[in-house]
C-alpha cells in the first residue's frame, strides 16, 4: 500500500528492497526513527522524498505509542495489531492519513528486512471495509491559493530587516517559480544564478528525477520582483555558499547556520498571513504553488507551459493545483453560444 504511485524514472521499489536491510531501531520516538531511516544508502532512500521519509517516521512514532501501553510490538508487528490500530482510530483520524500510517508501517518492515504484516489478507480486508464507512465523510483538504493580489498583501509590511529580506525572497520567488516547499527549503547559493533580467534557479528534484531550471523574470513592481527580492536578501545576508534559506534566531535579529525546512517554509507562509489579516488555516506551503498555477491559467497560459515551470509530469496534477473560486475568462461554457 504506497502513499503514490512511483513517479517515472524513480527505482523501482522491488530493486531497493533487494538492498541489504538495516537491523531495527533501539527507539521509536520520531526523531530516532528518522535517524534510523538516513542510515539508509543513497539509492534506497532515493525512491522517496526526504520529507516523506520524515512523515513516515512520524507515523510509526504514533503507531509505536499506540502499541506501547499493551505491549504490542511495532516491528515486527503482527496483522492483528495493525488491524485493531486502525478501527482505534478510524474516528479520529482521516482516511489519508491511516493509508499514509499503512504505507509508514509496511516501508518500516522493508527497511528491517521482516515481513510486513500489511501483506496478510486481514488487513486489505479490513482497510476496505473502513475505507468504504469512513471515507466518503471526509474529502481531502485543498489549500487556498495565494495569487499576486495577495502575495502583494503579504509583502505589503515587510521592510529592511534580514528576516523581512528572507520572507520577501521565499514568497516571492516560491510563487514566481512555482516551487515547492521542499523545493525551497533545498535550495542553495550555487543554484541562484542572477543576470540582468532575470533569475536562473536550478530546482534539484528529489528521487532520481532530473533536476530542472527555471527562470524567474524581473517583475514590474519592486516589491514582487525575484531579482530584486533575491537580491536585496543575498545581500542582507551576506550569502556566499550553502542555504539559499536559513533559519534566524527569535525575532529574526540575525542569522543562524541551519537551512529552513520545509514545515519553516509553510510558517512563513502563515505567519505572515497572519500578520495581514489573512486566514493562516487555509494557507500552506503549497499555497504559492497553487496560487502560480491559478494565476497562469486564469491568463490563458497553455497548460505544456505552465507544466514546464512547475515540473509537473502529468495534466490531471496540474489540473488539482487549479483553484476556481473566481471566473475564469476562457471557460468554455461562455464560447458557445449559450
Amino acid at each position: 500500500m504506497s502513499e503514490e504511485p512511483p513517479e517515472p524514472g524513480e527505482l523501482p521499489e522491488a530493486a531497493a528492497a533487494a538492498l541489504p536491510p538495516l537491523p531495527p531501531p533501539t527507539a521509536f520516538d520520531a526523531e530516532s526513527l528518522d535517524r534510523w531511516f538516513a542510515l539508509l544508502d543513497p539509492v534506497r532512500r532515493s525512491v522517496r522524498a526526504r520529507g516523506t521519509w520524515r512523515a513516515y517516521a512520524v507515523d510509526l512514532a504514533h503507531f509505536a505509542d499506540w502499541c506501547a501501553p499493551t505491549g504490542r510490538s511495532p516491528l515486527p508487528a503482527t496483522p492483528g495489531t495493525v488491524t485493531d490500530y486502525l478501527t482505534d482510530h478510524v474516528e479520529s483520524l482521516s482516511v489519508a492519513t491511516l493509508r499514509r500510517r499503512l504505507a509508514a508501517i509496511a516501508v518500516a518492515h522493508g527497511v528491517a528486512g521482516v515481513p510486513s504484516p500489511t501483506h496478510d489478507e486481514r488487513v486489505p480486508l479490513v482497510w476496505r471495509g473502513l475505507r468504504r464507512v469512513h471515507g466518503p465523510a471526509r474529502p481531502p483538504r485543498t489549500v487556498g491559493a495565494v495569487e499576486v493580489r495577495e502575495l502583494l498583501v503579504l509583502v505589503a509590511p515587510l521592510r529592511d530587516t534580514v528576516l523581512d529580506h528572507r520572507d520577501r525572497a521565499l514568497l516571492v520567488m516560491g510563487f514566481a517559480g512555482a516551487l515547492r516547499r521542499s523545493e525551497l527549503s533545498a535550495l542553495d547559493v550555487a543554484d541562484v544564478a542572477v543576470a540582468p533580467e532575470r533569475l536562473l534557479v536550478t530546482v534539484r528534484a528529489a528521487g532520481s528525477r532530473p533536476a530542472r531550471v527555471v527562470e524567474l523574470p524581473r517583475g514590474r513592481r519592486v516589491e514582487t520582483c525575484p531579482v530584486r527580492s533575491w537580491r536585496a536578501w543575498a545581500g542582507a545576508a551576506r550569502l556566499v555558499d550553502g542555504a539559499a534559506f536559513r533559519r534566524t534566531t527569535r525575532g529574526g535579529r540575525s542569522l543562524r547556520p541551519e537551512r529552513l525546512g520545509d514545515r519553516g517554509v509553510a510558517e512563513v507562509v502563515k505567519r505572515r498571513a497572519l500578520a495581514v489579516g489573512l486566514d493562516p488555516g487555509s494557507l500552506s506551503g503549497h499555497s504559492l504553488r497553487a496560487g502560480f498555477v491559478t494565476a497562469a491559467s486564469r491568463a490563458g497560459v497553455p497548460a505544456v507551459s505552465i507544466a514546464r515551470q512547475t515540473g509537473h509530469r502529468s495534466a490531471a496534477a496540474l489540473a488539482a493545483c487549479v483553484r476556481e473560486d473566481r471566473p475564469f475568462p476562457t471557460n468554455p461554457a461562455a464560447h458557445v453560444g449559450l
